[in-house]
């Protein structure tokens, strides 16, 4: 390195400029992907009922989806119609390779179900699902000769431009991947049939349907070849007009308009969306799997003007996306960073009172964190909030290497009066070993996490990662860039100047006199044999009390919950509310919504449509959904919480809600996750569960911290079968399908052909009774069935009988299911989870053949913790083996490791103090804080050795060890919790989430230093004279041995 500085500098300078360069390139995301690999199998049988759907469909695919590798989970929703079977895969599963064996297991399968089905669509789901920007598309208006404002489009033609123009102009912008149009109004032709002329003529409605399908096509007849032509034969019938379906043969004599009436019209509307108060059409815009978020967020807004210009009857505005909340997270990121530098730099001229130490320091940072930039950038990195956390949390890692470095080059360089540039050499040199030391086991005890699988990993691993790679670049930095810049920046004598003076004499007032206590309390120890106990009950006593005292009153979560101003709510209307009624009520909830000061923008959904996941798959018309955008929590009077508290008080107060669930944006750490509680019931009737269900709700409602609680589906849905006499119908020589074949065609009408446009999609022609004859449920027992002997009313074969039944099945683990969920605020989930236990499962009997599981949140976090458990104890490993090696000695790492315990104990008391709970980012910070607690215990330890190894008495080398290490140790820990005070204060959006990992190093490194000054002296001279008498007795026994040879 000195034989040649121009090398190792330009190495650096190489790394800075690749850093520099990459900082405006990196993507941007708030948190990482973490979602598992899923695949939905979606099915539709027209016509068939939730429970038909979940017995014939749902059921055969959710066993077979169950014989695909690595699949973790497979559940189903069923609702009229449509069957949505998603598999949830490990994440060593590839996307793609699920997407090939789900649709491996459908075709193995296809022959076994109903014949009338759709074609199964299968749909990847993963985080690139989530849309990155929701657009909401309306007509604008136009004020008619009245003066009233009228829109100059329909509904249903903003529709059809949305699904055939808009969304290929959306397609062409650079990132996006998909784009998913919701809002119903899709656009259909339909032809209404007479039922009264229809019986007149003697036909039946399916005869009606069968007649329209064989016309309006084009069929290639074949090919004319002789020796200098290739000619097709074709006949041509497809329909230029709508007009041209009403001259269509049904019958001899019997035209289609003879009987019907046909006109442009949009399907049953079973999907509704409204934007910012406003009934409109939805676009979810999709990013590619693995894209960057902002990029694409950024080519949209680029794009955007364009189109609204094209377009110049839409009215398109931006009802939700994350775009201010990344950027506005970043840059408070960005803030803390550099309040943290600036913090750590004050704490370290407040100890070293050296203007030229901290100017070294400072650009030693500045290269650190280039390095670090550019090594993220090539190991494809993100920023995002982990990964920025970990650049604020390094900050004090960074000093740590700087520090030792700097203090020991001063030592040799003042102290010592050795020449500047030996003092750099020598001073370097001496401390190489040990700073290495200490970087490596920060960074073994990070590796478990980069292996460790799960959730865990996928959170944690870019954290670790950054973290690893600016432990380096500080290592490599710190014997580098220092060492060469000290002799060009030092003074050549200890003179300081009147502002170094001033701070010299803090120093020497707080530092000075706190490293003579420490040198006084270890004296005590070292000189008065019975100080020991006096020092290790009180030790005992502290550790008791934290176990049994603070520990239960932590509490433990996932992922603590943050106020990023975004407020979710779902919520569903009666069982037989119409989605026209459902709408009303949305429409009075967003009333409701924008009496709240702040609102930035809103969407809302209203049931679903199959295959469009971006906006919720499986939904009756009665469940919706709303995303509401506050301002941000730094300019606003309250909380998110408390926002929300307002929300559901309003919300009760309107008619007609069954009910409504209020929550922040991320209450739950994956988006496969509906609730932090989720109790899941599973067995084979659906009244059971039902009454199991209802049980359960009414106790969850007992326990404290839940805002609210809500099922999965409640049997409160009003359904009309007809039961057919089979007998009868076979006296009629009609069976029991055709009979509902022909009542099918009349209500919800059969599409019986396509009406091509040129450049569009294709509009269905849907055949069915005019709306006045399909009202009344009870209409229909008149309706007049075709059989081989006449025209026969439907009451001579059925009788149509009400009965209740689900909106929606759900199935899991291949059995029915019901799920009772329960939302928090901010309530540790394990004190919820104790209040489970008391309230609701002794207090509800579950039957043989059922079972009650806590799945949601409660399930994950006990997968992670035994991940991170496992995890802290394969580091622990790691850690004293690597020490082992190092001093190559058994006693001194078990010494060094001992000073972890005592952080942890000083971390749990800071976790109580600033109102945290235990949580997967805390238990991050553990395992963190011993990698860094050890370094102190290294310094202390290695210099208490290399003193006896030069001939001082085992006492003498602690009390100096403990006056030349402990101002360094001082000022690390010191520096180090200061610079991470910015995460601990949450000064950023979103680092509610990680604020725990902060508090916890924090608390463990002040709590942790002051013990471990005290008392890793005393363990090393208590395992040094268990040393020597263990020797001793061998020794005895050796020489015994050796007598009694002779003997």
């Amino acid at each position: 390195m000195f034989e040649k500085p121009y090398l190792a500098l330009s190495v650096v300078f190489i790394f800075s400029v690749l850093g520099a360069l990459s900082f405006h390139r990196m993507e941007r995301k708030l948190f990482p992907d973490a979602n598992r690999p899923q695949i939905a199998v979606v099915t539709i049988e027209p016509g068939a009922s939730a429970r038909d759907i979940a017995n014939h469909i749902s059921r055969k695919i959710e066993e077979e989806l169950h014989t695909i590798d690595l699949v973790r989970k497979v559940s189903s929703v069923s609702k009229e119609e449509v069957s949505v079977v998603t598999a949830e895969f490990e994440y060593e599963k590839g996307l793609d390779a699920a997407s090939v064996d789900a649709t491996n297991a459908i075709n193995r399968i296809i022959t076994e179900l109903p014949d009338d089905i759709l074609p199964p669509q299968i749909y990847k789901i993963s985080d690139s699902t989530q849309p990155v920007m929701v657009l909401a598309i309306k007509p604008k208006v136009k004020q008619n000769e009245s003066g009233e404002q009228v829109p100059v489009l329909t509904m249903a033609q903003v529709r059809q431009i949305a699904d055939n123009e808009l969304k290929d102009d959306i397609l062409n912008i650079p990132g996006v991947a998909d784009v998913d149009v919701f809002g119903g109004y899709q656009r259909e032709i339909r032809i209404e049939i007479n039922p009264e002329a229809l019986n007149r003529y003697g036909l039946s409605v399916q005869e009606v349907a069968t007649a329209i399908s064989k016309k309006n096509r084009n069929i290639p007849a074949g090919f004319v070849i002789d020796r200098f032509n290739n000619i097709l034969l074709k006949s041509v019938d497809e329909a230029k007009h709508i007009s041209e379906f009403l001259n269509i043969q049904v019958a001899e004599n019997v035209k289609l308009k003879d009987i019907s009436t046909i006109h442009y019209g949009y399907r049953d509307r079973l999907s509704a969306f409204h934007g910012n108060g406003h009934p409109a059409i939805g676009m979810g815009i999709m990013r590619a799997v693995g894209g960057d978020t902002m990029g694409v967020i950024e080519a949209v807004n680029k794009t955007l003007p364009a189109i609204k210009a094209k377009y110049g009857n839409l009215d398109i505005e931006i009802v939700d996306t994350q775009e201010k909340l990344i950027n506005l997270s970043i840059n408070n990121m960005l803030e803390a960073l550099r309040d943290a530098i600036i913090m750590t730099l004050i704490v370290m001229f407040l100890f070293l009172a050296n203007l030229r130490s901290i100017i070294i320091t400072t650009a030693s940072i500045l290269f650190t964190y280039l390095i670090t930039i550019a090594l993220m950038y090539i190991f494809r990195l993100q920023f995002n909030i982990v990964t920025l956390t970990a650049i604020i949390l390094a900050v004090g890692l960074l000093l740590d290497d700087a520090i030792v470095v700097m203090e020991n080059i001063e030592r040799h360089y003042y102290e010592l009066k050795k020449p500047i540039y030996k003092a750099a050499i020598e001073g370097t040199s001496e401390i190489m070993l040990a700073d290495f030391a200490g970087t490596i086991t920060t960074i073994i005890v990070l590796v478990p996490i980069l292996f460790i699988g799960g959730y865990v990993q996928r959170i944690l691993r870019e954290l670790c990662s950054v973290l690893i790679c600016a432990l380096i670049s500080s290592y490599i930095v710190s014997i580098t860039v220092i060492p060469l810049l000290s002799p060009l920046v030092m003074k050549k004598d200890p003179h300081k100047n009147r502002l170094e003076s001033l701070v010299y004499n803090f120093n020497r007032y707080f530092v000075t006199p706190l490293v003579n206590f420490y040198s006084s309390l270890v004296r005590i120890v070292v000189e008065k044999k019975r100080a020991f106990i006096f020092f290790l009950v009180p030790l005992m006593l502290f550790m008791v009390i934290t176990n049994k005292a603070v520990l239960p009153l932590l509490g433990r979560d996932l992922m603590t919950p943050m106020d990023t101003g975004i407020v979710k709510v779902s919520f569903t209307t009666d069982g037989n509310t119409s989605l026209e009624e459902s709408e009303n009520i949305l429409s009075k909830m967003e009333k409701a919504i924008y009496s709240f000061p702040g609102v930035l923008m809103e969407s809302a959904t209203l049931g679903s449509e199959p295959g469009t996941f971006s906006f919720g798959s499986g939904k009756q018309p009665q469940a919706g959904g709303i995303t509401i955008h506050f301002i941000d929590r730094f300019h606003r009077d309250k909380s998110i919480w408390e926002i929300e508290k307002e929300l559901r008080d309003a919300f009760h107060k309107i008619p007609g809600i069954h009910y409504v669930n209020v929550f922040d944006f991320g209450a739950t750490p994956l988006s496969s996750i509906t609730s932090t509680v989720d109790l899941m019931i599973t067995g084979d009737s659906l009244e059971k569960l039902d009454e199991l269900g209802n049980q359960v709700e009414q106790h969850l409602r007992k326990v404290k911290g839940l805002t609210s609680v809500s099922r999965s589906w409640y049997l409160d849905k009003q359904e009309f079968i007809f039961e057919i006499d089979e007998l009868q119908a076979a006296r009629y020589r009609v069976s029991p399908a055709d009979i509902s074949a022909q009542i099918g065609v009349a209500l919800r009408g059969k599409v019986s052909s396509i009406f091509n446009i040129p450049n569009e999609t294709g509009l269905g022609v849907r055949v069915q009774f005019s709306k006045p004859y399909r009202d009344n449920v009870y209409d229909f027992e008149t309706m007049l069935i075709k059989t081989p002997l006449g025209l026969i009313p439907l009451k001579v074969f059925a009788k149509i009988t009400p009965v209740f039944a689900p909106g929606v099945i759900t199935r899991q683990n291949l059995n029915y299911s019901i799920d009772v969920y329960g939302f928090r605020s901010t309530a540790a989930i394990t004190h919820i989870q104790r209040g489970i236990d008391k309230e609701v499962i002794p207090n509800v009997r579950i039957p043989s053949g059922y079972r009650l599981s806590k799945e949601g949140e409660i399930a994950q976090m006990k997968q992670s913790g035994m991940r991170l458990a496992r995890a802290m104890v394969i580091a622990l490993i790691l850690l004293y083996f690597s020490l082992v090696v190092t001093f190559s000695s058994w006693k001194n790492p078990f010494t060094i490791m001992l000073a972890i315990p005592l952080a942890a104990v000083g971390s749990m008391w800071f976790m109580l103090g600033f109102g945290r709970h235990q949580c997967m980012p805390s238990m991050m910070g553990l395992i963190l804080l011993a990698g860094v607690i050890v370094n102190n215990s290294i310094l202390l330890i290695d210099f208490i050795e290399d003193g006896r190894k030069k001939g001082m008495d085992m006492h003498d080398a602690i009390l100096e060890g403990i006056r030349l290490r402990a101002r360094p140790i001082l000022m690390t820990a010191f520096g180090t919790s200061v610079g991470m005070l910015p995460v601990a204060f949450q000064r950023a959006i979103g680092l509610e989430r990680l604020s725990p990992l902060a508090v916890v190093a924090i608390g463990g490194l002040i709590i942790g230093t002051f013990l471990t000054l005290i008392y890793v002296p005393i363990f090393y001279i208590l395992f040094e004279k268990l040393g020597n008498k263990i020797k001793g007795l061998l020794s005895k026994l050796r020489g015994d041995k050796i007598q009694e040879a002779e003997t």
